[in-house]
């Protein structure tokens, strides 16, 4: 079942990224304009497999792919986070300010928490290997959100909006969509 989901999900982000990206290059553009966006980009099973072997043991993540489709970046990654013990240290909240995330939660669980003001923030360094672009870290006294979200679950998490997992009980890695209006994350 979750095999399938993983299918259609990826099917599914192929053919939107491809769509988005088939726009004839504007009159005058050079010749390779419109060359540049003639195929889809693709990740496999196999790639996402074997970064998610890699990054079994580490909290951790890293962007496949970040594309140009015309209006937007998008970017793939693959985020793993450890189990966090009770009582443990849990990161706090972050937002990108010009990213939308989604996450397709792949496997494992956590408790994630949503929205609420976000106060003492710090700039988080734009850009990384996991393509996030700019944005803060802070504090949330209040979220606006929390739940449980498993094996299958989408979660979508737009630009602005302050999140993080406020419970780790067991490891959980999850694929990011990242859709970037600004352009702000690097190509990949």
């Amino acid at each position: 079942m979750a095999k399938a989901m993983l299918q259609i999900f990826a099917a599914l982000l192929v053919f939107s990224a491809a769509a988005a990206g088939q726009t004839n290059a504007p009159a005058g553009a050079p010749a390779d304009a419109a060359a540049a966006n003639d195929s889809a980009a693709y990740i496999t099973a196999d790639q996402i497999q074997d970064v998610a072997k890699q990054l079994s043991a580490v909290t951790k993540g890293t962007a496949f792919r970040i594309v140009d489709v015309g209006n937007a970046y998008v970017g793939v990654a693959l985020q793993n986070r450890l189990k966090i013990a009770p009582g443990g240290r849990v990161p706090g909240p972050i937002l990108h300010t010009n990213v939308t995330e989604v996450y397709y939660v792949l496997s494992g669980s956590a408790t994630m928490a949503t929205g609420g003001v976000m106060t003492d923030q710090k700039p988080r360094k734009a850009g990384s290997e996991e393509g996030t672009g700019p944005g803060f870290d802070g504090t949330v006294a209040k979220p606006n959100d929390v739940r449980k979200i498993k094996a299958g679950d989408v979660v979508i998490i737009p630009k602005n909006m302050a999140h993080w997992f406020s419970e780790v009980p067991e490891d959980i890695t999850y694929l990011v969509v990242r859709i970037d209006p600004e352009k702000s994350i690097g190509l990949k």
